[in-house]
Formats: structure tokens, C-alpha cells, sequence
């Protein structure tokens, strides 16, 4: 049943207003930059875009399974942010990234002569220093992983 208003029920609304009359013109105010900034618009343009049936993405996206997707790529993404802000890591990356031209065209090279490599010619390249630095550095991180790995289990 709807309730009809009497006139004393119109004056205190009326006085309600008049109370708040700056709240309700910092309010139309508000409003009005948001449609001078086309946020207003850019919400009619979603409200036009989401399906109707709301709730199947919202279940959708709030599945377990989802959620689960979502813990792992964080939690994957927050290791990978924090080995790029470990300063050692982070230059490593770099010499990578600004030696990668050569790096490639040297995999290019290396893999496209298909000649094996001789004892004497493995022998000779272990006495270069860089060589010898880069496989003790590449053998101590497979130590490492091999060690990380095994304590998965």
C-alpha cells in the first residue's frame, strides 16, 4: 500500500533540503565534472557493454578455480617483481638485454655449423677465461635450482 504524503509531511522534506542545500550542491557540482570529464559517458559505454546476465561473470570470475589461476600467476609474477628488484639480478638482466643481439647471432652461429665439437676444441675453449666464468656461473644456478627443486618433493 503507498503512503500518501500530507502537507506536514512536504514541509519537513522541505526543510530537510534546505538544511543541506550546500551537500546537494557539492553533490550536483560533483556530478557535473564527472560528465564534463566523460566518466559519465565511459559508464554509459560499459553499462552498454556488460552482459545482461551479470551473475554468471561474476560466479565466473569468482569460481575457485579461477581464483586459484589468479593466486598462482600472482604469486608468480610477485617472485618474478622481486627478482628483478635484487640489484644483482637486475644488472644480469641488463647485460642480457643489451647483449642479446650478439648472444643470438652467436646461438645462430654455434648451432648452424653442425660440426661437433672435438675433445681438444672443448679443452681449448674451457681455458678461456669468459667461458670458463660464464659455465661456473651457470653450473652454481643449476646447483641452486637442482637444491630448490629436490625440496619441492
Amino acid at each position: 500500500m503507498k503512503e500518501e504524503l500530507d502537507f506536514s509531511d512536504m514541509m519537513d522534506i522541505v526543510s530537510k533540503i534546505s538544511e543541506n542545500k550546500d551537500i546537494i550542491y557539492e553533490i550536483f557540482n560533483l556530478i557535473s565534472k564527472l560528465r564534463d570529464s566523460g566518466l559519465i559517458d565511459a559508464l554509459k559505454t560499459i553499462e552498454g557493454i556488460l552482459p545482461d546476465n551479470l551473475d554468471f561473470l561474476v560466479k565466473s570470475v569468482t569460481s575457485k578455480d579461477y581464483l586459484d589461476i589468479i593466486f598462482r600467476a600472482y604469486g608468480t609474477l610477485n617472485s618474478i617483481i622481486y627478482m628483478l628488484a635484487e640489484p644483482n639480478m637486475s644488472e644480469i638482466i641488463k647485460i642480457i638485454g643489451y647483449n642479446s643481439s650478439g648472444i643470438a647471432q652467436s646461438m645462430i652461429d654455434g648451432t648452424s655449423s653442425g660440426q661437433p665439437i672435438s675433445i681438444f676444441k672443448l679443452m681449448s675453449m674451457l681455458k678461456d677465461p669468459e667461458i670458463s666464468a660464464a659455465l661456473n656461473g651457470i653450473f652454481d644456478a643449476l646447483k641452486i635450482i637442482g637444491d630448490s627443486v629436490k625440496k619441492l618433493k
